[in-house]
């Protein structure tokens, strides 16, 4: 299993952020690098990739604050 964090995106640690849109459904499969979530703090946006292939485990939903370094998915 390996798990999918939330980027540390600003000096401020404590600083939530969210999860502004999943591009996968829970269950998914999924091939490396393919594109996950795009998550936003303070007007700053990422994508997020699948770092391995496999089956996403949504941690959290979309619109949820989720703090930096956070578990946001697994994959299986």
């Amino acid at each position: 299993m390996r798990e999918v964090l939330f980027p540390m995106m600003t000096g401020d640690a404590s600083e939530p952020g969210v999860v502004a849109t999943w591009y996968v459904v829970d269950g998914e499969k999924v091939e490396a690098r393919h594109l996950l979530a795009e998550v936003s703090i303070n007007k700053v946006d990422a994508e997020i990739y699948a770092p391995v292939a496999g089956v996403v485990r949504l941690a959290v939903d979309e619109g949820d604050e989720v703090a930096q370094g956070a578990v946001i998915a697994t994959i299986e």
